[in-house]
């Protein structure tokens, strides 16, 4: 068989991924979750736990899947400017059509680097997902085997997963919070992928509680009561496992994939670029935005130091602006620009941007008593909460570990990141962790343990220190070796 260590008669050592997408760390309470808290009982919590920036979800999975940051695998945004890629250039990265063009305009390479989906499928086995978010979050885990993609949202025009609904019926509709079609999802896994040993890994990632953050708020009774269904359902896959005799085969994660600040302000970056080309007198080279990036408008050339500078020092006279980054070489001369680079582990690609921006935050608590605001750059007023920014309440995320492989009762202040899930899995699973990853195998938690470098903290500041009047611009990194995690903006 494929590689992978057996157990007994018990089969070989598998994986279940489980995501509750947007918890951020500080908001997990045991009281709340008590099956998460079981797990983290009998494994081990990492508590210094960062999102790869943006803090967006797809930007995220893309790290979690292939053990790379944004600079590398190469899905830099939620919404990227792709010039050529579609009609209008706009990737959209929650729809699974879009991956495709951009799967049929780059040859294969919508990801740069491959996938766990990709990797096991070398060994013959596999990565079964079931979710509740968007159908592009779910395919970047298998872009290439989709028979064992289960969404909500989508059957990604394939028959077959029509079919599956005869076994676990019609998807529950939309209600909030969005329970029902996370337990729908939850029994695609214990009534169909466990059964299948060649489901070595297996993901299940719920939108909850990101989709009701969004809607009600950080601390909100819907909030809590999202936290509680998906907390049963991680409760019914665990009696699952023990049901069926598996439970000792499985290593299990539970993760988010970014943290959540309240809404303070809103509005979107192009509307504040309209803005910026009245205030400079309409001369401003031909940009585009998307996301909270800047690019050059396709078709025109990147603008140069000197074209863009009035702009930037227009952007830190607004009371929205943290931080702006450059996402070219030789824009060091920018007054307060900081490298993307330096958030991407020192990796850039094409689809990077000319400039991306940081939005305030603050630690100010909402009406639940919630720290943490931001300014957020959407014009969505609905939104109660959001993430994307470099706000430490953005970038800190959740996990856990537990199974056979991790410390039992374990906690761990190591600074860890989405980067190192997917080598962990791998050398879980006895298979080869790629030579191009930014992650680390996080041999701190496992019994069998191994050498860990010490870590390091950087702070990295903007050059022309007086661009804003409370201080230059600050970033906080943290070092293991070779990888890198951003925890955030500094505030003065």
């Amino acid at each position: 068989m494929a590689g992978g260590r057996r157990l007994g008669n018990r089969g070989p050592r598998r994986v279940l991924i489980i995501g509750a997408d947007g918890l951020r760390s500080d908001l997990f309470d045991p009281a709340t979750m008590p099956h998460v808290a079981s797990l983290e009982a009998s494994g081990t919590r990492f508590t210094d736990h960062h999102a790869a920036y943006p803090s967006h979800t797809r930007v995220n999975m893309s790290t979690l899947t292939t053990g790379t940051g944004p600079g590398r695998h190469g899905i830099v945004a939620n919404t990227m400017l792709v010039a050529g890629a579609t009609p209008d250039h706009i990737i959209d990265t929650s729809n699974y059509q879009h991956l495709d063009a951009l799967d049929d305009f780059s040859g294969g390479q919508a990801l740069f680097v491959p996938a766990l989906g990709d990797l096991l499928d070398r060994q013959g086995d596999r990565v079964a997902v079931a979710g509740t978010g968007s159908s592009g979050s779910n395919l970047l885990w298998t872009r290439n085997d989709r028979a064992r993609l289960v969404n909500t949202n989508s059957a990604y025009g394939l028959a077959d997963l029509y079919d599956l609904r005869e076994k676990l019926g019609e998807v529950p509709e939309v209600s909030w919070p969005q329970v029902e079609r996370a337990r729908y999802a939850t029994r695609a896994v214990t009534e169909i992928f466990l059964d299948d040993p060649r489901n070595r890994v297996i993901v299940v990632w719920f939108s909850e509680p990101d989709a009701s953050l969004h809607r009600f708020g950080l601390g909100s009774p819907e909030t809590i009561g999202a936290m509680r269904g998906v907390d049963d359902c991680v409760g019914e896959m665990v009696a699952a496992l023990a049901r069926t005799g598996i439970r000792d085969q499985f290593d299990i994660f539970f993760v988010s994939d970014h943290g959540h600040s309240t809404v303070q302000a809103h509005s979107t970056l192009r509307e504040y670029l309209l803005q910026a080309a009245d205030d400079l007198g309409d001369h401003l080279p031909p940009l585009s935005t998307a996301s909270d990036y800047i690019y050059a408008k396709p078709g025109t050339p990147d603008p140069d130091v000197n074209q863009l500078a009035p702009l930037v020092t227009w952007l830190y006279a607004q009371p929205w602006c943290d931080i702006v980054f450059s996402g070219q070489d030789g824009h060091d001369a920018l007054p307060g620009v900081l490298p993307l680079s330096a958030l991407w582990n020192g990796h850039l690609n094409d689809r990077r941007p000319i400039l991306a921006v940081s939005p305030r935050w603050t630690d100010v608590r909402n009406e639940f008593g919630v720290p943490g605001t931001v300014s957020a750059l959407t014009t969505q007023a609905a939104l109660k909460s959001s993430h994307g920014s470099l706000s430490p309440f953005d970038m800190h995320a959740l996990m856990i570990a537990s199974g056979p492989s991790f410390q039992e009762g374990h906690v761990s202040d190591m600074p860890t990141g989405a980067t190192d899930l997917a080598p962990t899995v791998l050398t879980l699973l006895d298979l080869a962790v790629p030579e191009r990853v930014d992650g680390r195998v996080l041999r701190e938690a496992l019994r069998a343990g191994g050498a860990v470098s010490e870590p390091v903290e950087e702070e990295i500041l903007a050059p022309h220190k007086d661009i804003r009047r409370d201080g230059p611009p600050r970033v906080r990194l943290h070092h293991i070796g070779t990888s890198s995690y951003v925890h955030g903006s500094l505030h003065q």
